[in-house]
């Protein structure tokens, strides 16, 4: 009788269809370099029924006076775990997706699979920020608002990074990541954190929204180019220079050329630019690295943080 593949055999293989299907949009449409790309493909569900090491997911519907309606906050957290002193990982999803993608099957296998072997732990949290490209675009709807002066109340409520690190406020995330169109999403908070003096310890972005004309940006929620400009990554990637910054994409990703002058300009901590499309197969391959990525910078002191004030 053959072996039964590995999980992550499984995630990688399982994956390879879509793959296929990743050079294809809504509806069957080519993806072109005019049109960037089709929502993040999610990665697939492990062969087996859970174990003791997958991690656990909770799925809470809250009210956001910042976004004008109820959204999901989506905690994913190491079985057992104090969830006071996890450090806290926001997780910004993609075009046309929602905070769910973090908590399926495949991404808590993933991460479950990391911290059995070794990868200090921390809670992933992503919460629901709709199509705005995660800035104030569509009235009354502001997602950077909720990350920035909600989800810290949420996270406290919920006993989560109660007891954090030296240079974190109590329920602050600690670190970002984001997929496609939330990897830009992870940036642009990034750059707000700074700004706020409350820089991330990290930021590990997979296949990041990017665009190198306003033309092909114009097709995304930007009001106008001034909005794309004030927003761009590739403008502000200066500002960011201080945050450990990890970047993933496939080198037949839609998003490539636009990643490639963004490692250019901020010289990253990493940058992998590797096989791979703008699908599952190729999170399910990269995902580890993200994840060991933001454990090594889980408890890091923030950067540019001096010893705790009182008060």
């Amino acid at each position: 009788m053959p072996a039964r593949p590995t999980r992550r055999q499984f995630l990688l293989g399982s994956a390879g269809a879509l793959g296929v299907a990743g050079a294809l949009g809504v509806g069957g449409l080519l993806v072109t370099q005019d049109d960037p790309a089709p929502p993040p493909q999610r990665i697939p569900d492990p062969p087996r029924l859970p174990s003791p090491t997958d991690a656990v997911s909770t799925v809470e519907w809250l009210p956001s006076a910042a976004r004008g309606r109820r959204v999901r906050l989506v905690t994913v957290t190491p079985p057992g775990a104090d969830r006071a002193q996890l450090p806290v990982c926001v997780a910004l999803h993609g075009l046309r997706g929602n905070a769910l993608w973090f908590g399926e099957a495949g991404n808590r296998g993933l991460l479950g699979d990391a911290w059995a072997r070794g990868v200090p732990t921390f809670a992933m949290v992503g919460v629901d920020g709709g199509d705005n490209y995660w800035h104030p675009y569509s009235r009354g709807d502001d997602p950077l608002r909720m990350l920035l002066d909600e989800l810290p109340g949420w996270l406290r409520e919920r006993g989560l990074a109660i007891t954090p690190a030296p240079g974190d406020l109590p329920g602050e995330p600690a670190m970002a990541t984001g997929v496609s169109m939330g990897g830009a999403g992870a940036l642009l908070y990034a750059r707000e954190r700074v700004r706020r003096r409350r820089p991330l310890r990290a930021v590990g972005v997979i296949s990041p929204g990017l665009f190198t004309d306003w033309r092909v940006a114009a097709r995304r929620p930007f009001r106008d180019r001034i909005d794309w400009e004030a927003n761009d990554p590739l403008r502000f990637s200066a500002e960011l220079t201080e945050v450990p910054t990890g970047v993933w994409c496939g080198d037949r990703d839609p998003f490539v050329e636009a990643t490639r002058r963004y490692v250019a300009l901020a010289r990253p901590e990493v940058a992998s630019i590797g096989p791979g499309r703008h699908d599952g197969l190729y999170y399910a391959r990269v995902m580890p690295d993200v994840i060991g990525f933001l454990g090594r910078h889980a408890r890091d002191q923030r950067p540019g943080a001096g010893p705790r004030r009182a008060g």
